[in-house]
């Protein structure tokens, strides 16, 4: 089981949760219970995977002199993501 679906059913106290599993490499089909569950009226749909292939957390653990540890540049930032010049 690599994605799961989550939502609840039902109204007011009488919700109920629910979830569909789906295979990891099955992502599409996730995604489309989870739009079809909204679409359904459902209330607090989610997704949450754990590919079986996946080792370590996920991530980047650590970043020393702007690279990886496996030695990759990692230039990602919050500021530049948010549109603001970067001082270099």
């Amino acid at each position: 089981m690599g994605i799961v679906v989550y939502w609840l059913e039902g109204e007011g106290e009488a919700q109920v949760p629910v979830c569909e599993s789906f295979g990891s490499q099955a992502l599409s089909e996730a995604l489309a219970c989870a739009e079809a569950q909204r679409r359904a009226g459902h209330r607090h749909v989610s997704i949450s995977t754990e590919p079986e292939d996946h080792i370590g957390r996920p991530g980047v653990a650590a970043v020393e002199g702007g690279r990886t540890p496996d030695g990759e540049v990692y230039e990602w930032s919050k500021a530049g993501r948010a549109g603001k010049m970067r001082r270099r």
